[in-house]
């Protein structure tokens, strides 16, 4: 999926803060996630998965307000290999490769030996084939006149060096096109059973749990359905789909037969025709690495109006061990973040005004300069820093970690976006959030405390006072009432909050 990354327009010098005044001497970037936050998180479903969560559950969390159900696709799809090239290679494995002239089930005009690379070359308007000796074979086929490379399945393979992956279902087309504009360039398209394209989607591990991987394959054969039905001959790569983080990673063979690659073929078809929907039509079902803990609102990551569907959710399946970018932590001089960013401002000095989304990720940031400001998007400023993500905290690490990230997900994110970083405190930690604290402590373990019984346990000086660690969450009792109990003793404020007392 692409990003549209916009840079404001440069305030002239003077604008902002005192322009003598020096900025820090480095910048820290406390982040978490990886991908654009939007929909499904594969870290997330790993984690889900591990917690017992079946695949339709995992889908249902994250895509709101749908549901999973058998639903007929297209009888094919056609996936875009390569594009713009001069010249592809074709290495024939495990037995021959036909090259066949205007379809798949045309004349044969060469084959290709198990074992051999040979190359075909845009030639004019024709395509030159070539083999592994450097002769030329054929020179055969045009504009109107595609050449295919066709494979018996499950017996034979073709290795396509450009596209990076062996393929084994399905027959290649090579087509001639852009002939206008000069010397006529070449793609590759891969004609495939939907089921089968499933097959060799290179998404996530194959030795991730079955439910995880369920749930991608739903996501996947979704995401993938809709597409089509928009257009099977998208410009440039005349593809429903590219086989790239474009689209999907679609790795054929090398998936199929790679590692585990029968546990994923398994997971594709136990979900044989499943598919996300919302009021009977296939959903434009999204997905990324990590949310870093939290998915996002569509419309603040590429615009556009809400969706449904695609509404930011608390993922608390995201921060499991085995995740690598559940948090990272990223630094750059001034000098570097200049460079980096190019705004024209002078050296940076420091960031104000961030509006954030549902998750925290940076909707829009103000960079101050030496010699101006410039406000940019936070997909910008992640593309020029080459950030995981763009939820982040600049210089002061508000990241959720340890035994208050597992109750903060426990209680499904409802104390809001980290409002200060963890401390200690009388031989604990806590953390404040926008509607609340959590306290934790070895003996206690960890506690939301909100409202008014927050702010009377507050005054009585926290964990360092009398009462000592929250050994229970707020409670709202059956009067309306507010209670909070401790490790020395009780508090309860009124409904309304006007008065507390200490038991």
């Amino acid at each position: 999926m692409v990003l549209v990354l916009v840079l404001a327009g440069a305030v002239p010098a003077g604008a902002g803060p005192n322009r003598s005044s020096r900025g820090p001497s480095e910048f820290r970037m406390f982040g978490g996630g990886f991908g654009h936050g939007l929909g499904l998180s594969q870290w997330g479903a790993f984690g889900l998965a591990t917690k017992g969560w079946g695949s339709t559950k995992i889908l249902k969390h994250f895509y709101s307000g749908t549901r999973v159900i058998p639903k007929a696709g297209p009888n094919q799809l056609r996936i875009g290999l390569v594009q713009d090239a001069d010249a592809v290679r074709l290495e024939a494995e495990a037995g021959p490769v036909e090259i066949r002239l205007g379809d798949p089930k045309g004349d044969v005009v060469a084959s290709i030996p198990s074992g051999e690379t040979w190359r075909v070359r845009a030639t004019g308007d024709a395509f030159s084939i070539v083999d592994t000796g450097g002769t030329t074979v054929s020179t055969v086929g045009g504009l109107d006149d595609p050449i295919f490379a066709v494979y018996a399945p499950l017996q034979s393979r073709v290795r396509v060096p450009e596209a990076g992956h062996t393929y084994n279902r399905g027959s290649i087309e090579l087509d001639l096109y852009a002939c206008d504009a000069g010397p006529c360039t070449m793609r590759m398209v891969l004609t495939v059973d939907p089921q089968e394209y499933l097959y060799g989607l290179g998404e996530v591990p194959s030795s991730w749990p079955m439910s995880a991987m369920k749930a991608q394959a739903i996501a996947a054969r979704t995401y993938a359905f809709t597409k089509a039905a928009a257009s099977q001959h998208r410009p440039d790569c005349d593809c429903a789909l590219y086989a790239t983080s474009f689209d999907q990673v679609y790795a054929g063979w090398d998936k199929e037969g790679g590692a585990d690659g029968e546990r994923w073929v398994a997971a594709v078809r136990q979900t044989n025709r499943e598919v996300v929907v919302k009021a009977g039509q296939t959903i434009e079902a999204f997905y990324m690495s990590s949310s870093g803990g939290y998915t996002e609102n569509n419309e603040n990551v590429w615009g556009g109006e809400p969706i449904s569907y695609l509404r930011g959710v608390c993922d608390p399946g995201d921060y499991t061990s085995a995740n690598p970018n559940a948090i990272w932590q990223e630094s750059f001089s001034p000098s570097q973040l200049t460079h980096e960013l190019g705004l024209g401002i002078g050296t940076v000095m420091g960031f104000t005004d961030i509006d954030r989304g549902v998750s925290g990720r940076i909707m829009s940031i103000t960079v101050e300069g030496a010699n101006g400001q410039s406000s940019i998007s936070g997909s910008t400023l992640r593309s020029a820093l080459g950030l995981r993500d763009d939820r982040l905290w600049i210089n002061e690490d508000r990241r959720v970690t340890g035994p208050i990230r597992t109750k903060y997900d426990a209680l499904g994110c409802s104390p809001a976006l980290p409002a200060s970083r963890q401390v200690s405190v009388a031989g604990g930690s806590r953390q404040t959030f926008e509607e609340g604290t959590i306290f934790y402590s070895v003996g206690t373990g960890a506690h939301y405390l909100r409202g008014p019984v927050l702010d009377r346990y507050l005054s009585k000086a926290g964990p360092g006072g009398s009462l000592g660690f929250p050994i229970g969450d707020v409670r709202r009792l059956h009067n309306g009432n507010w209670r909070g109990r401790f490790e020395g003793g009780v508090i309860v404020c009124q409904a309304n909050g006007t008065s507390c007392r200490i038991d």
